[in-house]
């Protein structure tokens, strides 16, 4: 075989690699090995394998894989697997170019990951033991006497409910890492006035957190648990550059100046108006060479337990969000953060967890089945829905549920399906019942689940999704609504 023709073949290969002889003389190389250990491929061809591989004459060649050091030295141990070739020949592939430093962060993302998804099932075990207690709560309001020693009891219980759903929910919303969460309407000053009280605990006593937030909402489109991660991060930035005492200030401009929208955006803005959330301390500050590579993924001038991950995902997030991002900074003098983000227009809606003063919305006799694997769930649902006028039937699995719903011919007018049960998924059991009913009438609930799913049946056809825990008052509005549209 001719040296360009080998040559040829190495370069075709994607991972780093090289051809060593019997006699430890490297015959060739591809660029990607070259720039691996930043030396020119002439430099290797020809030298002795020692140049590049301290370890090469202690090398165990009947191994076929194994770890070891290349120079540069501080790379860390990199795993290559060895081939023959042409018979005296060796080639050596890198399968990992992870060095220690670089494996330990991605050992501490996937632990990360894992504690998410933990994190995840027990919010979701927890929500739906909290719509058992708000439901059957709500039950025992309408049998039970308006008035007694009694009701400040049931108000403390809900009270106590509430706030552990509450808890609940922001748990779900961090844990959250798939990228298909649903964007939806999102009330910027809420979400950040739940993180401050959320994270004021991380906040060391002698740096002042302030944020004064706005009289009325302000909407913008978005994944809340993305929005969330760019506030947290910011917040957690601007504490990591004080030393000693400081303030990390928070801020929320309603409407951003033409003229910074335009330069940041172009003479055509995609959006027609834009808000900006502002993150300013007054810590160390940057110089010029540090702001140049500020959003570089692993760019980090924190010595210790820095990823150099965390402006990298924040800038990769606004950027998805359609915003930009604004940084001002001098050595000494603190950093502001501003984050341009499309707004969307303003208008009053009613939150989920708001109980109209009418109360729950009764029933004319509809006929409703219940698809869900949580007995504390179906049953409390099943007993209020009843109470409230509908003829109920309830099903423990998906397949349960598709058995009963093909029995019963189709009659039911509503069906309120779980999206995550075991066996059959709630997707599964949806596509099934479209196919047994065109027209079905389906009710998402779930107390965890992917957003890109709820996204996917609601535009096949899905009627609406309610997060557990809820209120009966929700649950019947919802239902109510599910039925007349």
């Amino acid at each position: 075989m001719s040296d360009l023709v080998a040559h040829s073949i190495l370069e075709s290969l994607p991972e780093p690699h090289c051809v060593v002889s019997r006699d430890l003389i490297c015959s060739g190389a591809n660029t990607s090995f070259a720039t691996l250990l930043g030396i020119e491929i002439s430099e290797l061809v020809g030298a002795h394998a020692s140049l590049f591989w301290p370890e090469v004459e202690r090398i165990p060649w009947s191994n076929r894989e194994f770890s070891t050091e290349f120079k540069p030295a501080g790379r860390g141990p990199l795993l290559v697997r060895i081939a023959t070739f042409e018979g005296e020949l060796l080639l050596i592939r890198i399968l990992s170019t992870f060095s220690e430093d670089r494996a330990g962060e991605v050992f501490h993302g996937q632990r990360l990951e894992t504690l998410g998804l933990l994190a995840g099932g027990v919010a979701h075990d927890f929500n739906n033991l909290l719509t058992g207690i708000l439901g059957h709560l709500a039950y025992a309001r309408s049998v039970l006497p308006g008035e007694g020693s009694h009701v400040e009891s049931l108000v403390a219980i809900e009270e106590g409910a509430l706030r552990a759903a509450s808890l609940t929910q922001q748990i779900l919303r961090f844990s959250r890492i798939d990228g298909g969460e649903l964007s939806t309407k999102i009330d910027i000053v809420d979400v950040i006035s739940r993180i401050s009280t959320l994270i004021k605990s991380a906040i060391p006593s002698e740096i002042r957190l302030a944020w004064t937030p706005l009289s009325n909402p302000l909407y913008v489109m978005a994944s809340e648990a993305y929005l969330s991660q760019v506030i947290i991060n910011l917040i957690v930035n601007a504490r990591d550059a004080i030393k000693g005492r400081g303030t990390i200030e928070v801020t929320v401009d309603r409407l951003c100046g033409a003229d910074e929208v335009r330069e940041l955006f172009g003479e055509e803005p995609p959006a027609a108006t834009y808000c900006a959330l502002v993150v300013k301390d007054t810590g160390e500050g940057m110089d010029d060479e540090v702001k140049e590579r500020l959003f570089e993924p692993y760019f980090t001038t924190k010595k210790e337990g820095g990823t150099g991950l965390g402006l990298s995902t924040v800038n990769s997030i606004v950027r998805q969000l359609g915003g930009a991002i604004v940084v001002h900074s001098e050595k000494h003098m603190g950093t502001q953060f501003r984050i341009v983000l499309p707004s969307v227009t303003h208008e009053s809606r009613d939150s989920e967890g708001d109980v109209d003063s009418t109360g729950p919305v009764r029933g004319r006799g509809e006929r409703i089945l219940i698809i869900d694997d949580e007995y504390a769930v179906r049953n409390v649902l099943g007993l209020s829905l009843s109470h409230l006028g509908y003829e109920v039937m309830t099903a423990s699995s998906g397949l349960e549920g598709l058995e009963i719903y093909a029995e019963e011919r189709g009659t039911f007018d509503l069906v309120i399906l779980d999206i995550l049960m075991p066996g059959l998924s709630g997707e599964d059991v949806f596509v099934r019942l479209q196919k047994m009913n065109r027209d079905v009438r389906v009710l998402l609930v779930s107390g965890f689940s992917s957003g890109e799913v709820v996204t996917r049946i609601l535009g096949n056809g899905g009627r609406d999704f309610i997060q557990k825990p809820f209120l009966i008052d929700v649950l019947s509005k919802k239902v109510r609504g599910c039925l007349c549209d």
